[in-house]
Parts: C-alpha cells; structure tokens; sequence
C-alpha cells in the first residue's frame, strides 16, 4: 500500500490526508529509520513509520516590531537585508514572534496567497545566512515571483568564504541534491535527489589561512544548495556547522551571504537589482586572513 494512504488509514480520526501528504513531503517520515519523502513509497508488513507532524495554520504569527534594515519596498514588494542568525519563518521548533516575516509584519501588510504561516514568502535564506530577501505585499506579485522563480528568472549572487583554495578560477557544479537518509534536516548530493547547479568563481585567495573568498551564483534553488555543494567540491563554507570542518577558534557565524538579487518587477516590469552590503563579518575575516599572510 502507498504509505500515504497507510498513514491516512491508521491516523484518519487524529489527522486529514492531505496534513498527512504534506508532512511527509516536509521530510517528516521515515520508515525502518530511513527519511522518505515520496508519496508513492510502498509499506510491507513489518515496516516502522515514524511520521512527525507539521504545524497547522491554527498557529497565528506574532507581528514583533524590531529593526528592519529595508532595502526598497512599494505596493507590491518589500526588498529587506536579512541578519544572520534569525529564521525567516514559523515552523517546528521556532519560537512566535523571532521570526523576519514576523518583524516584516509589524511594519506592513503581506500575501497570504502561501498560508498564513508563510506570508508573502517566495524564497527562504538559511537561518544562518544573510542578506537580500524579497518579501510579495500582493497576490499577483506573490503568483509572478513564484513562477519566474520556477521558470529560474531570478538571478542570484552570493559571496562565501569557503575553506581550501580551488585550483580552478571558477567552475559548475551540476549535481543532484536530495534529502540525508541519516538526518532529516540535512541535504546532501545523491542520485535520488533533484537537478541542482551552482556556478562559482574564486574572487580572491588566501594563502596562509588556506581560505577562499567565493562568488556563487545558484541556477536552481535546492534547500542548502550552496553550501551543500561546495561541501561536494571539496570546499566547505567557514562557520558550516552542519556541512563544514571543525574549526579552532570557531567562526561566529556561517560566512555565507546574499549579496544581490537581480529580477523583472512582478508588475511594472523594469528591471530590479538590490545589492545587501557585505557584513562586518566578512570584512573582519578578510582582515584577518591578510594579516595572517603577512
């Protein structure tokens, strides 16, 4: 039997299928200890399903009014420099009212065409990650931004300081990433996982401290992509707890950042290009490797 509709069945009286369904395409189901996220995987007598559930939308966010570095906004969207360190949504494990849609909302009305945990989200940052997000006011801006997100339309850069030194000036990544079998919030390269390429170029190399500050420019969109990748390369990004090396002393914080965003406006459509400064962080660590050279 599908394992939807298995779970479907024994959980009928606690929760509806399509919860269900969504739940397990959040990575919330394994089976004998495996994480599956496919609908249509088939359970046999003697399997173990342990299926986590997804918060419902009876959750109501927290409008918390905090500082807002905001980039641009209009009728239709909100362009904010994300700080590293703060998650950009609600979910499992986050606590109301720490979240950036919910300092967003104190300062202005957003879509609730994705939900109302999710409004006017149309792509996400890790929370470890900085810079530039986009936030749709609107529906219509919400529906156009989704689709030329699909339709990879939107082009974006970020700056990385990764450990080892490429031999190469730039190169593609074009490889498959798919969810951990060990660990559920982790990703990593696999067969069974979705197209996924990353272009990258090496701005400048640090010798002595055997780093390398890196330009990467994700063409698809994959959770973790980038530092997912550079992990596969061989190249690590500094401060990567989850995919990187261990680090003596530890960095502050995951040295990955959204530097600019480049797109058509969802509704006027003259072209858009909003930049997020590098943070201190990179300068101080820039600092830093030079005057390790010397």
């Amino acid at each position: 039997m599908r394992v939807d509709k298995f779970l479907a069945t024994v959980l009928h009286a606690q929760y509806s299928r399509v919860r269900i369904q969504k739940s397990i395409l959040d990575g919330g189901l394994t089976i004998n200890g495996v994480i599956v996220t496919q609908l249509r995987t088939r359970v046999r007598a003697g399997d173990c399903c342990r299926l986590e559930i997804i918060p419902t939308e009876e959750v109501r966010l927290k409008p918390n009014k905090g500082a807002l570095d905001i980039l641009y906004e209009d009728n239709d969207l909100l362009v904010v420099n994300k700080p590293a360190g703060q998650v950009v949504h609600y979910g499992n494990g986050v606590e109301q009212g720490t979240t950036l849609v919910e300092a967003v909302l104190a300062h202005c009305p957003l879509s609730t065409a994705a939900g109302v945990l999710r409004p006017g989200v149309v792509h996400r940052l890790d929370q470890g990650t900085s810079g530039v997000m986009l936030f749709a006011k609107s529906d219509v801006a919400y529906r156009e931004l989704t689709r030329m997100f699909a339709e990879r339309r939107i082009r974006k850069t970020y700056y990385a300081f990764a450990h080892g030194i490429p031999k190469l000036h730039s190169g593609i990544v074009d490889a498959p990433i798919g969810r951990s079998t060990h660990d559920r919030t982790s990703m990593c390269v696999t067969t069974r996982g979705r197209p996924a390429v990353t272009h990258w170029e090496c701005l400048e190399a640090f010798p002595n401290a055997n780093q390398a500050l890196l330009i990467c420019r994700p063409i698809t969109g994959r959770t973790h992509q980038i530092r997912v990748h550079l992990k596969h390369i061989g190249h690590p990004i500094v401060g990567d707890e989850k995919y990187g090396k261990k680090e003596n002393p530890p960095s502050e914080r995951l040295l990955l950042h959204a530097y600019q965003i480049e797109f058509s406006h969802p509704i006027t459509q003259r072209k858009c290009l909003f930049t997020a400064p590098l943070p201190k962080e990179f300068a101080e660590k820039r600092a830093g490797t030079e005057e390790s050279g010397k």
